[in-house]
């Protein structure tokens, strides 16, 4: 070929549709070379390449497609290369400025490499024909893939599968088509960590951000997760198990990272109008915890001579705020310290009887357990069994397709809460056993737990025992939470009859034991409990018996251990173990 004749200017596009397409020798570097060798072989300078991935987006390969055509226009060039039609374009609103680019100018063309054609202003009616017949048959082929892949993810999902890669802290496993998630165990423990640490209302997203990082967790780059992937991850129904796909919620056949109630937990947290403080230079313990009972504003607070001071801050409402005083955190620390002392038992024997009274409680809750666990698990199965005769119902057209599904809906939240049940059921042995014993280990340890344990720390234990904090000049005034409540309504009582029971009673001559002053255990409220007149019988080895069987406040202690609502206590079980474990340094 003489070398000495002007070659025309021209640009190639490469393009790919799926993996099976490159592993075929249909690959952009074939493509790419396949283009060179016809472009050498006509006389065509290409000026610039251009690929498209299978892995690109759509919105990425219009935006390819048309800086491609900018740069035509702009910088004179006359032929497009591509291999076939489909390589160029698969729906008419490209064909659109492709048309208007080849009408403007006789000399501007398109080459098909391996349909032969060149396609330019003046080719023959039935070429143009074909030209939209082929862009036709393109876009035909497009819609039918994408109907085909949506069939897919449907019967994936009916299937209780996601079809597309899971979230941080589940992997993908198996076979092509019989892909599962599974836990990703190394990255779950963060993800739990996660969700806890955002339940206890401490944390707002970017301190969890932080903290996350320097406990390990990573992307699956190796990077930084962000913030607002933190945020999507947080509102993730996947994790507790369910699939949202396209704004429903299936029910997904993965395996839970975590409980709704802990997710229902964080929801509401996220929703919250007031965001959890992100502490950066100062902070103090009672940092966003305390309120002006005058203004209602949020007691804010500064550091002079090693000490912290606050009022409620100088804005708005609060700037002339009758109420504004000034206030040590010491101050602050001496109202609320004599609530350590009411909460705890008085010794370790006093705590070690407790805790033998919660051991002999548990045995019976986890048998009462054991007993509606079956029951509950018949009726889910049973609403499930009904549940998949309304799908085939809906599906052999027996029944009107609205009426199935109103059932099925119906029928799905009766499974919800029979499942929250008996995850409830389940965890009245597991997780809030563990926390009845935590929390009376907890008010043993309070003081001491305050006095030297960290800012965090401190702060936790505040939020545990402490609600509606608020300033009154000099005065707090507090509430106490549900757990706080509970042990300062019954912490005195023990403490106050274990010595009488303990020192005050008579072996008689059959070697049984009575308290020698039975009015000492008596309590002057809640007279509507009968006097037990119980003996309390003598070990082999010559040591008294648990004394819990016998006297009322002990007996009355138990019953209420085994009717309190401790659900109500602790809401989300799995956010408050976190705290417990924490605070006593079990993890």
């Amino acid at each position: 070929m003489d070398t000495n004749i002007p070659k025309t200017p021209g640009v190639k596009l490469a393009r790919v549709s799926s993996k099976e397409q490159e592993e075929t020798g249909y690959s952009l570097d074939a493509q790419d070379d396949s283009l060179d060798a016809y472009a050498e072989k006509t006389g065509i300078d290409i000026r610039k390449g251009y690929r498209i991935a299978e892995s690109a987006a759509g919105k990425q390969k219009r935006k390819i497609f048309n800086q491609m055509m900018v740069y035509v226009r702009r910088n004179g060039i006359r032929v497009i290369i591509v291999e076939t039609t489909d390589r160029l374009t698969r729906n008419f609103s490209d064909v659109t400025g492709i048309d208007a680019w080849l009408l403007n100018d006789e000399r501007n063309q398109i080459h098909l490499v391996k349909e032969g054609c060149v396609l330019h202003k003046n080719s023959k009616s039935h070429e143009w024909f074909i030209w939209r017949m082929k862009v036709a048959v393109a876009e035909f082929y497009v819609r039918l893939l994408s109907e085909k892949v949506k069939a897919g993810q449907e019967t994936k999902i009916k299937h209780g599968w996601l079809p597309t890669k899971p979230p941080l802290g589940y992997k993908t496993t198996g076979e092509k088509g019989h892909k599962i998630h599974v836990i990703d165990k190394p990255v779950a423990k963060y993800i739990r960590f996660m969700f806890e640490r955002y339940a206890t209302g401490d944390y707002s997203i970017s301190r969890l951000v932080d903290k996350l990082y320097k406990e390990g967790l990573r992307t699956r780059a190796g990077n930084k997760i962000s913030t607002s992937k933190t945020h999507v991850l947080l509102t993730d129904p996947f994790y507790y198990g369910k699939i949202r796909w396209n704004g429903t919620l299936y029910p997904g056949k993965h395996e839970p990272l975590i409980s709704k109630r802990l997710f229902d937990t964080v929801q509401r947290k996220l929703q919250r109008p007031i965001k959890t403080p992100y502490f950066s230079k100062h902070n103090p313990v009672f940092k966003g915890k305390i309120r002006c009972i005058g203004c209602g504003g949020l007691v804010t607070w500064y550091l002079k001579k090693g000490h912290y001071y606050g009022h409620c801050y100088n804005h708005g409402n609060s700037r002339h705020c009758p109420h504004k005083t000034c206030m040590r955190q010491e101050r602050v620390e001496e109202q609320l310290f004599p609530t350590f002392d009411l909460i705890a038992p008085k010794n370790k024997d006093v705590l070690a009887e407790i805790q033998a009274g919660l051991k002999e409680q548990e045995a019976q809750i986890s048998q009462d357990c054991k007993d509606d666990i079956p029951r509950l698990e018949k009726l889910l199965i049973s609403v499930r069994n009904k549940k998949d005769k309304y799908y085939e119902a809906k599906i052999n057209k027996d029944a009107p397709a609205e009426y199935c599904d109103r059932k099925i809906n119906e029928l799905t939240n009766e499974e919800d809460a029979l499942t929250a049940s008996l995850k409830v059921t389940s965890d009245q042995e597991g997780e809030y056993g563990e926390l009845r014993e935590l929390l009376h280990l907890l008010a043993f340890q309070a003081k001491d737990i305050y006095q030297n344990g960290t800012t965090e720390e401190r702060q936790l234990l505040i939020k545990i025992l402490f609600a509606n904090l608020k300033q009154d000049r000099r005065k707090i005034v507090h509430e106490y939470t549900a757990a706080s409540q509970y042990l300062m309504y019954w912490m005195p009582r023990l403490n106050r009859d274990y010595e009488p029971h303990k020192n005050g009673r008579k072996q008689r001559r059959n070697g049984e034991i009575r308290p020698q002053n039975p009015e000492l255990v008596t309590t002057s409220q809640n007279q509507n409990y009968e006097l037990k007149n119980t003996l309390i019988k003598q070990g082999k080895n010559g040591k008294i018996e648990s004394f819990y069987s016998d006297y009322q406040t002990l007996l009355r202690w138990r019953d209420e251990l085994r009717n309190l609502d401790w659900q109500k206590i602790f809401p989300c079980p799995e956010a408050s173990l976190q705290m417990l474990r924490q605070l006593l340094r079990l993890q």
